[in-house]
């Protein structure tokens, strides 16, 4: 896991500085924002629960999680939705 905002987290936060988070959430072509769109647009009425950064497979991943286990993954490069788990 590279990063993770849940809904008492103010901003993207990882194990390191909040600021280098931050910095790296601008560096991805998918800011956070769209990514949680999209997830809304392929789950909608559901309520998000966590949203983190990850690497898999050698790319970057968003990783949306709702309330009804519902997993939605989001490739932070092109915004295109790589995975539905639920």
């Amino acid at each position: 896991m590279l990063g993770i905002l849940s809904p008492a987290s103010p901003m993207l936060s990882t194990g390191g500085s909040r600021r280098a988070a931050f910095a790296q959430s601008f560096a991805l072509g998918i800011p956070i924002k769209e990514a949680i769109r999209i997830a809304r647009s392929a789950v909608p009425n559901a309520v998000i629960k966590e949203v983190e950064l990850e690497r898999e497979d050698r790319r970057l991943v968003w990783e949306v999680k709702f309330t009804n286990d519902i997993e939605v993954k989001i490739d932070a490069t092109t915004g295109n939705i790589v995975d539905i788990d639920d």
